[in-house]
């Protein structure tokens, strides 16, 4: 039997697991205003890679995260990098 769970968290990251192979969805990057200079833009997307990995890590370890303080965690990630 299949085993599946998913989570829906803020700016658009869906993130499925099955039977321990997690894909993710992400519109991350649109919260971000763009930036005109390459290397804080190469910055920007590395950062939204290493959360996405991050989440993928927690997801695949068993960690809930439908539980709030992951919504706030990655609402304030964003907001520090808008700054």
């Amino acid at each position: 039997m299949r085993e599946s769970k998913s989570f829906s968290l803020p700016f658009d990251i869906e993130l499925e697991i099955v039977d321990e192979v997690v894909n993710i969805e992400s519109e991350l990057g649109r919260a971000l205003a763009p930036y005109t200079d390459d290397f804080e833009t190469a910055r920007k997307v590395g950062v939204i890679e290493g959360i996405e990995h991050l989440l993928m890590s927690l997801a695949r370890a068993g960690v809930d995260l439908s539980r709030p303080e992951f919504a706030v965690a990655i609402r304030d990630c964003v907001a520090n990098l808008q700054q």
